[in-house]
Formats: C-alpha cells, structure tokens, sequence
C-alpha cells in the first residue's frame, strides 16, 4: 500500500529513488519567485555600490561567497558585519532597510566612509542568507517550472500561441528560439507551429541546453537566424539597464526579416518603475525597429509581441535613463541602448 506521503499535491504520485523531483505548493510559487528578484535585485545594487573587482554569478552561490569575502580580506571590522548579517534571520529592521536601499545609496555614495560600508556588508550578508535559506537558483527554477505546468495555468506561451498561430500555421520551416526557457512542455514546444525550437537557459535541465544568450555564437547567415525568439521573464532578471539594452539589441541580430519577439515582464516593470513604463518601453523597442503587434497586462505579468520591421542605425534618444515616474515605493526597472 502507498503511504499518503509518496503523493504529490496533485494527486499524481512521486517517484521513490534519488531522481525525485522537488515539488512546490502552488500558493508558495510565485512568493518564492518575487522574493528571489527582490533579493537578487537588491544584492545587485549593493555590489556595484560597493564596486566589487568580479561580478557574482547568481547561479553560483559558493562562488558569490568567496567573492565577497575576497572583496574585505584584511579587513576585520567589515567581515564581521558582514558575517552579522549572514547570521540574522528575517527581521523586519533588515528588511525596511532593503526597501530604502534606493535612498541610503544615493545618500552615502559621495562619502563612502566606514559607516557606509558596514551597512552594506551587513545587508549584503542578510541577503547572501536570504537565498540561501530559499535555496538558491535551484529552488528558484523549480518554483518557475512549477508554474509553468498546465494545470496550474501559469505557462506564459499560451498567449504567444494564439497571437502568432495565424502567422505561423502554413509556414514550414518556422524556427524559435526560447531564451531562460525552463521546460521542454510548455506551449510553444507543443504547438506544432515550428520545425525546432532552441531552448536555452543559464542551468542545464532536461531539454534544455545551457547556454547564456550573451555568449551565443552570432549568426553566419540567415539559416542562424530565427523567425521567433521568446524573452519571458528574462530581462527583468538581467543585471542592470546597460545589459538589458544590449540584451535588446542582440536578439534583433537573431531575427529573421519580419521576424517576432515574444516578450514577458513583471507588471511591476511597467506600472512601478521609475524608468520604464509601456509607452517608454516600446518607443525604445521601436526605435531599433521593433513594432508592438499586441500586448496584455494581467494582474502579474505585462506580455507584449513585437515584429521587426527595420533595422535602424545605432539609437541615441534612449542611452540614459528617463525618469517617468517619482515617489515612494517605485522599483529603478529600466532599459537603456
């Protein structure tokens, strides 16, 4: 007889051996993946305030670690807040100081003194706890996995699916290209409109290779190119605005002509952002010839389908950031070429 245990919350049992797949509750899914972002976020900034020689590697924990404390070596004082702060657990003080980051970095960058700096090695040790205790990108692909299963209804290519199936259907050949793709059986794998899809992500797992879209070979021709690429909940999670802009521009060099890009953010990108809003985000993704097709909001997610039509010479009006939005509670979410 199979104990109540050897379930999972769907009913479907698991399987017993050392290839058990972790499952999360559905109502924690999308907690653990907002919280990861915030965190994740959070350390960014702190890391280019505190203008450390190597960038961390979110996908690499172990790794960030050593960094950090390669970062105060010799420095007593600064590695003990900053083991202080690996040491506390969630508090609400730590916590509201992550929310002001914002106000204490532009208050303390033109002094940097002493001060300043135990403030940010105790938050950044917090945080390094934080991920830590949610269990690092491993647990962060498993919650987006999970919410990408049919009958939790969270896969985002349906939509792209039924924006593009009228443009597709009758083309053999069609090519796509899933950039932070995390399953082999979400809807654009399954919709039988392309010849192959590439599925790409920073973690190998099953159908997936691992690759970083940065680092991919540039095309030799246009049988390199693709005639979709899909973008979901990937640019939010690029490092800063710069990386994002160059992230924009190198998916144009993978399109075919006329080709489309499927692309999904964080509602909060586009509604709470000081430097980004929907009209700024696609007058900047027209001006390196994007044209929105279609896009929809729901109470989570901004999904938006762009098709290339030109490809105008190198912009300028979009290099630095504009400000669109101001006040309390906004996040800093822009894109800049």
């Amino acid at each position: 007889m199979h104990s109540r245990k050897s379930k999972s919350i769907t009913g479907k049992r698991k399987q017993v051996g050392s290839n058990v797949t972790r499952v999360i509750k559905p109502q924690k899914t999308r907690r653990i993946i907002r919280r990861f972002h915030h965190l994740i976020n959070k350390r960014q900034s702190i890391c280019k305030f505190l203008c450390l020689k190597e960038n961390l590697d979110d996908s690499n924990e172990e790794k960030n670690d050593k960094i950090i404390r390669l970062s105060i070596k010799g420095n007593v004082r600064l590695g003990k807040y900053y083991e202080d702060g690996k040491s506390q657990s969630f508090n609400d003080a730590m916590e509201s100081q992550l929310l002001r980051l914002h106000s204490l970095i532009k208050n303390e960058s033109k002094s940097k003194d002493t001060s300043d700096l135990a403030v940010m090695y105790t938050l950044l040790g917090y945080i390094m706890n934080q991920i830590n205790k949610l269990g690092g990108l491993e647990t962060y692909q498993i919650a987006s996995q999970n919410g990408q299963l049919k009958e939790r209804g969270g896969d985002t290519s349906k939509l792209l699916e039924k924006w593009i199936r009228s443009s597709f259907e009758n083309r053999p050949g069609v090519m796509a290209l899933e950039i932070g793709s995390l399953s082999s059986g979400n809807r654009i794998s399954r919709c039988a409109l392309f010849r192959k899809v590439v599925r790409i992500d920073l973690e190998e797992h099953e159908g997936v290779i691992k690759q970083d879209f940065m680092e991919r070979p540039l095309p030799r021709n246009e049988n390199d190119k693709f005639d979709l690429i899909s973008c979901s909940l990937v640019l939010n999670f690029v490092k800063n605005h710069r990386d994002r802009g160059a992230m924009c521009h190198r998916m144009v060099k993978f399109l075919k002509p006329q080709g489309y890009i499927f692309i999904v953010l964080p509602q909060a990108c586009v509604t709470h952002s000081r430097y980004c809003d929907k009209t700024l985000l696609q007058n900047l993704l027209g001006s390196i010839g994007l044209i929105m097709l279609n896009s929809h909001q729901s109470n989570k997610l901004y999904y938006c389908l762009y098709q290339l039509q030109v490809v105008p010479p190198q912009p300028s009006s979009f290099s630095k950031r504009i400000k669109v939005n101001d006040g309390p509670g906004l996040n800093n979410f822009g894109i800049t070429l």
